[in-house]
């Protein structure tokens, strides 16, 4: 059952031996719980208390009768209101002492029907097409037939279902961008017992996900007994409670990270950079404190998490009464977050008010996100830097007891971004300053896939790699996608966000900016489509975002954003058009320096104009959270994508 936005979380969980133990009292709690999460506090139908009494015992029996009564069973979770509705969460320990998880759908049916075309009702329309008489390959291995009586047409594959469930649990939970953290699932028609009805289980559209009946009670036993022990529940119930993504949007949660109540989840290294920071502040001030200033230099690739631990340690720092100060190398974030941060904007600011403003140590904390951005010294305009004075590295080092510096040298693009990590290190150990380096080594954006992160380094850096979106153990949950025109990847776009309100599409800076409207059709990548630039940051076009909030504002989605206006943000669905300024030519990705209309036309060598280029589409790929649509201008960029095995519109 497909939900919308309205629905609040549903979680209805107990002990499968007291889902066996008080069945019907725990019924009306589940009637309750549905009932309280529903948009309009809609009853649950009479269909879904019989499937409660009937199929949620039959499970539970089966978990206490096999000495596994202390996992915790999560009834229709929801965590979400883009999710499914999720029949049952087992969640408990693996009998390796890891946590464990299964997604189960359970149905009812007590008969079933290979898929066919002379029973058009639920295929796709070229099956349902007039006088067809053979099934696609997806309509043929994804569907059965259904034929209770009033309700005849083709469903989803009970496993097909469970695997969009896994992946709904996958892009909702932090704890599972951990591999250690076991997430299996499974399909069990406890009612389906007639010989004839069998081969559903024989079937399998999504590799790895079993589908069991009533006459193979063993196997569902075996499956059980090995992805779970004995012990309690209660660990693995709390941490699946406790590890939800909020928000799959950072700038939607900005206000409540900086005031203190964030309900992102941190993990692993962001939680121990966070730990050490807040540490750090504490102790400003204390005696025995004094000594060398340690610096801290936070790494990591687009979608580790970098801007989200700096404000996570911003407002922790504001929290515990600390004076503090968020800088960055983008405008266009640092601006964003400082609207978005309401009761905290001021202490968003731009790194030459830190200069001029402030004393030497006058702040408790400065972190400064996007270093890799910033220029040799502080920036007095959009375009100007200071030829003299102290660089911006010794600017945030001079003002704060604790600086931290955020960095990613793979999103340099420009000469004047003259901070790589190296750079970085060697200014401050020249300012004689304790480095504190964390790396942030997990990715968390494009659904936590370090699978597509490292498609795009390799892809980037002129040594692609086949792109596989349905492992047999491990399908991959970040959808990528190739068009053949930039008309279609529009298309596709407005089709998985309807109101737009969060799908964007960014281009390479191969077209002049005539208009700051954003109004006029700047880019044209091809003949009969073209779109205008983002606006700029002056224009009072109505319904047309500024520049700096192309990325989060209503209306953005009519513009082209360009590596400006996106880099440091991020939005759920991307499309990126690659134009004539880079295209692939004998295995290797070769710059047209004649297409190029951004600063990176200063770079003098041919090469490292390519490399720049290239890094610049690295950063465009990298915005997105749940999908996103590649178009070259280049057939041969096409053909690319093509043979790597990326999906065709």
């Amino acid at each position: 059952m497909a939900v919308g936005d309205g629905w609040k979380p549903l979680e209805a969980f107990w002990p499968a031996q007291r889902l066996v133990r008080d069945r019907h009292q725990l019924v009306r709690k589940i009637s309750e719980c549905y009932t309280a999460a529903h948009p309009n506090d809609k009853e649950p139908k009479p269909s879904d208390l019989k499937a409660w009494r009937e199929s949620i015992y039959e499970l539970a029996t089966t978990l206490d009768n096999l000495g596994l009564g202390q996992v915790r069973m999560f009834i229709e979770y929801l965590a979400d209101g883009r999710m499914n509705h999720i029949d049952v969460v087992v969640a408990g320990q693996h009998p390796s002492g890891r946590l464990s998880y299964a997604v189960i759908e359970l149905k009812q049916w007590g008969s079933i029907a290979r898929s066919t075309a002379t029973k058009p009702a639920g295929l796709c329309a070229a099956c349902r097409a007039p006088g067809n008489s053979t099934l696609c390959q997806r309509c043929a291995r994804d569907l059965v037939y259904a034929p209770f009586s009033g309700y005849e047409k083709h469903v989803k594959h009970p496993a097909v279902q469970v695997g969009k469930n896994l992946d709904d649990l996958r892009r909702h939970h932090s704890m599972f961008d951990d591999r250690y953290v076991n997430l299996v699932g499974a399909a069990y028609l406890h009612n389906l017992m007639h010989p004839d009805y069998q081969w559903i289980s024989q079937v399998s559209p999504r590799p790895g996900i079993p589908t069991f009946t009533a006459r193979q009670p063993g196997d569902l036993e075996k499956f059980l007994t090995a992805n779970f022990s004995s012990a309690s529940g209660a660990k693995a119930a709390q941490e699946l409670l406790g590890r939800r993504r909020s928000s799959n949007l950072l700038t939607n949660e900005t206000a409540a990270i900086v005031n203190g109540h964030t309900r992102f989840s941190l993990v692993e290294h962001q939680l121990r950079a966070v730990r050490a920071i807040a540490d750090a502040v504490a102790a400003v001030g204390a005696e025995g404190t004094e000594g060398t200033k340690k610096v801290f230099v936070i790494e990591g690739r687009p979608g580790t998490g970098k801007s989200l631990v700096a404000l996570t340690a911003l407002g922790e720092a504001l929290q515990a009464g600390r004076s503090a100060a968020f800088v960055s190398g983008g405008v266009a974030s640092r601006d964003t977050f400082k609207r978005a941060a309401k009761g905290n904007q001021k202490v968003f600011r731009p790194l030459v008010q830190i200069a001029d403003k402030f004393k030497p140590d006058s702040l408790d904390l400065i972190v400064c996100d996007e270093a890799h951005r910033l220029s040799e010294r502080p920036m007095t305009g959009s375009f100007s830097m200071r030829s003299t004075g102290p660089s911006s590295v010794e600017v945030v080092v001079t003002g704060a007891r604790v600086p931290v510096f955020f960095i990613d040298g793979d999103q340099r693009l420009f000469a004047e971004e003259v901070w790589s990590p190296e750079r970085l290190k060697s200014e401050l150990r020249s300012l004689g300053v304790e480095i504190v380096p964390i790396n942030l080594d997990r990715v968390l954006r494009s659904v936590g896939s370090s699978t597509y992160d490292t498609w795009v380094s390799r892809l980037t850096a002129g040594e692609p790699t086949a792109w596989h979106p349905d492992g047999a153990t491990d399908p991959e949950p970040f959808e990528l996608y190739y068009a053949d025109s930039a008309a279609e990847m529009e298309s596709f776009l407005r089709s998985k966000d309807p109101a737009v309100t969060s799908a964007r599409m960014s281009a390479g800076m191969c077209w002049g900016w005539t208009d700051d409207t954003g109004t006029f059709p700047d880019v044209s990548p091809d003949p009969e489509w073209a779109r205008p630039w983002n606006a700029g940051d002056s224009h009072s076009t109505q319904g047309v975002p500024r520049r700096k909030f192309w990325a989060t504002d209503p209306g953005g989605f009519g513009q082209i954003g360009c590596v400006h206006t996106a880099q440091g943000l991020e939005y759920e669905w991307g499309g990126v058009i690659m134009g004539p300024d880079l295209t692939w030519e004998d295995g290797a990705w070769v710059a047209h320096r004649e297409h190029v209309r951004s600063k990176a036309s200063r770079i003098e060598n041919d090469t490292e104009l390519a490399r720049a280029l290239c890094r610049a589409y690295g950063v465009l790929m990298t915005r997105s959270i749940r999908g996103l649509v590649l178009y070259s201008v280049d057939p041969a960029a096409r053909k690319l994508f093509a043979d790597l095995g990326v999906r065709k519109l």
